[in-house]
C-alpha cells in the first residue's frame, strides 16, 4: 500500500502580489503535482464571501477579521487536501488514466470540490465560537443590556 504525502497549501492573492490575473481568475485553486502543492486563490468569491459573512457576524469582536479568515481558509484547505489525496488513491487503478487523474486536479474540478459549503460553514461556526465566543453569547448580552 502506498502512503501519500499530504500536499502543502499556499494562498495566493492579487492583493499581496502572489497572484497575477488572469491566473486562477474565479477559480478556487490549482494543484501542482510535481511540487505536491495546492495554490488556493485567496480572491475566490466563495472564500471571500464566507469570510465577509462571518466578519459581519463577529463585528462586535475587535480584530476578528484575521481569525475569521484563518479559520475559513483552514476548513477550505482541508477540503482541497482531501480532494487531492482522494484522487491520488485512484492513480494506479486500471479504470483511471493519467488524463482522468489530471482532469480531477483541474482548476474547475477543485473549484467544484469546494462548492459544497454547508459542512464547512458549520465547522467554521464551531471553530469561531471556540475562538471568539458563540453568537448565542452575543445575543444573550444584547438581551441583558436591553432589560
Amino acid at each position: 500500500m502506498r502512503v501519500e504525502i499530504q500536499p502543502e497549501v499556499h494562498w495566493v492573492s492579487v492583493t499581496d502580489g502572489t497572484r497575477t490575473p488572469p491566473d486562477l481568475e474565479d477559480r478556487a485553486a490549482k494543484f501542482l503535482p510535481q511540487q505536491n502543492l495546492i495554490l488556493a486563490n485567496g480572491d475566490f468569491r466563495v472564500f471571500t464571501d464566507m469570510v465577509e459573512r462571518w466578519c459581519k457576524q463577529y463585528s462586535h469582536v475587535a480584530g476578528a477579521r484575521e481569525t475569521v479568515q484563518d479559520v475559513v481558509r483552514e476548513w477550505f484547505e482541508q477540503q482541497l487536501i482531501e480532494t487531492v489525496l482522494g484522487v491520488q488513491a485512484l492513480r494506479d487503478a486500471r479504470q483511471w488514466s493519467v488524463q482522468d487523474v489530471d482532469q480531477t486536479w483541474s482548476e474547475e474540478a477543485l473549484t467544484a470540490a469546494v462548492m459544497a459549503r454547508y459542512h464547512i460553514d458549520i465547522a467554521v461556526k464551531r471553530a469561531l465560537g471556540a475562538k471568539l465566543g458563540t453568537l448565542k453569547e452575543k445575543a444573550d448580552k444584547a438581551v441583558s443590556n436591553v432589560s
